[in-house]
Parts: structure tokens; C-alpha cells; sequence
């Protein structure tokens, strides 16, 4: 079903996550479902993108010998509020579970990884934040800045998400969903940061 067959000016149209399955299995690109709507998701810069695979290749390096996975930006996660979305990165240690059986959409990743830009930073910090909350398996949302060598942490402890700013190149971040600790330096590899 294409989209432009409900696409109406005067009101929202929402879908069925049936819907959202069948319009992605014949589309091309990234589309993500949020509260009945299905958005496209954009491509990202240079920098951007080589953050995304320096955590990704750092994190595979360190967790593969502890039976962990490391996805990239092309695996789906499904939150407990029935969105579905594409992380930079996300962790799963031990079984994977998917919803609803589909093997495209991630339902237990501990560790997700966010490397802000322009157009996302906004929905990352809050609403993003707030469906990946209610993954019932996340312990660590991570949020990666391509500005400037500087990393946020969210962990959940007891129910409650603490906050863990690191700045500085020499800089370096502990996870504990994974038990590996992320240096800036691999996280910045090849990145040219502005001068402070």
C-alpha cells in the first residue's frame, strides 16, 4: 500500500502496524512507526556516520568474546509503547527476542546508542528517550555527540535513570549493561573536533 493512497492535507492519517509492515516490505529506505505514523528517516553526514562505526566496531572488538551482538543502524528496535525505530547502535548480550517473531525488529537490546545531528537531537534527548524507556531489558542509552568530543550516559538503576556527562577527548564512558568501558579517542577516531 502506498502512502500517497491516504495521505489526506485536512487530517492525520494513522496506520496499523500491519499497515507500517506492508508499506516497508515495498518501499525502499528506512521508515520508522510512531504513534500510527510512518516517517522516513534521513540519511547522515561523514562525521556522523564514521562515529556510528567507530562505537559499533569498538563495542563488536570488546563484547564479542562475552557472546554479545552489536547491531548497526539498519536493525530495527521495537519499544514496550509500540514504536519502531533505528538506532545508530544497540546491544543484545544472550538470547535475541524479536516482536512479534520478526527477526528485522529487536525487542531486548540492553545498550542503545544515539549519535546526535541538527535535525534529530531534539527527539533523541526527549521523546526517543522516552519510548526507549520503556524497553523493559534497557539499562543504558548512550548519546553521542558529532560536534564536539562529548558523551552522555542514561543508566537505569532501580527504576530511576541516572545521567553521566563526559566531555574532553582524553575522556572515557563505563557501561554497565555491557561491562566495557568506551574510550572518546575510539569513539572520535578520525574525527576533526573543533579546538576549545
Amino acid at each position: 500500500m502506498a502512502l500517497a493512497q491516504r495521505y489526506r492535507k485536512t487530517e492525520k492519517i494513522i496506520y496499523t502496524e500491519e499497515e507500517y509492515f506492508e508499506f516497508e516490505r515495498t518501499s525502499i529506505g528506512h521508515w520508522e512507526f510512531v504513534g500510527g505514523e510512518i516517517r522516513a528517516m534521513s540519511g547522515g553526514t561523514a562525521n556522523h556516520s564514521t562515529i556510528a562505526v567507530n562505537i559499533i566496531a569498538t563495542l563488536r572488538t570488546a563484547l564479542l568474546p562475552k557472546g554479545c551482538r552489536v547491531f548497526g543502524s539498519d536493525m530495527k528496535v521495537h519499544t514496550g509503547d509500540g514504536v519502531n525505530t533505528f538506532p545508530d547502535a544497540a546491544v543484545v548480550c544472550g538470547p535475541l527476542a524479536f516482536h512479534r517473531g520478526r527477526t528485522d525488529l529487536l525487542a531486548n537490546p540492553l545498550l542503545i546508542v544515539e549519535v546526535l545531528s541538527d535535525s534529530t537531537e531534539a527527539y533523541d534527548w526527549g521523546d526517543k528517550f522516552r519510548h526507549y524507556q520503556s524497553i523493559p531489558s534497557l539499562t543504558d542509552y548512550l548519546l553521542v555527540s558529532q560536534d564536539e568530543a562529548l558523551m552522555t550516559l542514561f543508566t537505569r538503576r532501580e527504576d530511576k535513570w541516572h545521567q553521566l556527562n563526559v566531555a574532553g577527548i582524553q575522556g572515557s564512558v563505563y557501561l554497565p549493561s555491557v561491562e566495557t568501558t568506551l574510550a572518546l579517542t575510539d569513539v572520535y577516531a578520525l574525527i576533526e573536533l573543533p579546538i576549545c
